[in-house]
């Protein structure tokens, strides 16, 4: 999430050339640690409100651990590890705003939302499944290195 953008924030550091074109999901938190006590807020991106998509300990969609999406005071939940209902299992949307414990499913009042963030959350996936498939490995890991490392791991 937002650990390594704000760790390089603190370095300052920026990401090697060959992944500047790769997908970066996070952004750094360092002006929220340096404005804590300011009331500090996130400003709107681009693409709209800050957003986050999550899903459950493998890469396949499976509704029996979840997934979900939040985007700005909406987030949209399809299914659970917690919960067996069968209410449980399908689509749901909550406003945040008016409902932090997730207890009132909109996703009849509105959805048109409720289809969006289904769709904003594909996209999200998509990209994180494109860069565990094509970015993930560096095939240029020694031109990250330290010249002084790659001359131990050469002499080994």
């Amino acid at each position: 999430m937002d650990f390594l953008p704000t760790i390089m924030e603190v370095l300052n550091v920026e990401r090697p050339l060959e992944q500047r074109s790769w997908a970066f999901d996070g952004r750094s938190i360092l002006p929220l640690l340096r404005n804590a006590t300011t009331g500090f807020k996130w400003a709107d991106t681009e693409e709209g409100p800050r957003s986050v998509g999550y899903q459950f300990y493998d890469t396949t969609l499976n509704k029996s651990k979840g997934w979900g999406y939040r985007f700005g005071r909406w987030k949209y939940v399809e299914g659970s590890m917690s919960c067996l209902h069968p209410d449980c299992q399908k689509p749901q949307l909550y406003d945040l705003d008016s409902d932090i414990g997730e207890r009132v499913d909109l996703s009849s009042k509105y959805p048109d939302i409720l289809e969006d963030l289904q769709l904003k959350f594909q996209k999200w996936h998509e990209s994180v499944m494109k860069s565990r498939r094509e970015e993930s490995k560096c095939r240029k890991t020694e031109l990250m290195l330290p010249q002084s490392l790659i001359s131990m791991s050469e002499t080994e």
